[in-house]
């Protein structure tokens, strides 16, 4: 079972970086990559744990419980994939400069007529991680998210998917390590 799951993993791992090799720019909610990443993490030990004898139903509920403790902290947080900082920066301001909000720029956009609330982002390889908490109660937020995702997918330029090229990489040599194991 062990062997199953983890080769579904490495799979997914290379499926995903293959779909960032498209350089297609899409908006992804923080919460289902760490969901991702949590069930990669805690797979063995799950499977160690139920060959032990703990029961099933046990351990289902610890895991729904940090399912939805992973939700609860990533709320509002979003990663924008094959898109780099000065892209997401100028999509945004455009933004509030059209709906007329006032903001100062300081590698975080503070919006001064709102409690100088932040939005926050900062850009890993060929992505970038926005955090939208703060404004989460605002009410332009969700249309600022539909907006942001909008436009971030009509922009033309492209950069180079490193992150999909090591994805593709580490799931290979997942899957290496598990023909030895």
């Amino acid at each position: 079972m062990f062997y199953t799951l983890a080769t579904i993993s490495g799979v997914l791992v290379i499926l995903y970086g293959l779909i960032l090799l498209t350089r297609r720019k899409f908006m992804v909610k923080r919460g289902y990559l760490n969901i991702f990443i949590f069930f990669m993490s805690t797979l063995n030990p799950t499977i160690k744990l139920m060959e032990m004898g703990y029961g099933f139903p046990l351990l289902f509920i610890g895991i729904l419980l940090i399912f939805a403790l992973v939700i609860i902290i990533s709320r509002g947080r979003y990663t924008l994939t094959n898109i780099n900082e000065k892209m997401v920066s100028s999509t945004l301001i455009d933004i509030l400069e059209e709906k007329n909000l006032s903001y100062e720029d300081k590698n975080t956009v503070i919006l001064e007529d709102y409690d100088s609330k932040q939005i926050s982002y900062r850009q890993s390889l060929n992505s970038v991680e926005i955090n939208l908490t703060e404004i989460l109660t605002l009410p332009f937020y969700k249309e600022l998210k539909v907006e942001l995702r909008t436009r971030i997918k009509a922009i033309n330029l492209t950069v180079f998917p490193t992150l999909g090229c090591s994805l593709i990489i580490l799931g290979a040599i997942f899957l290496m390590i598990l023909q030895y194991l």
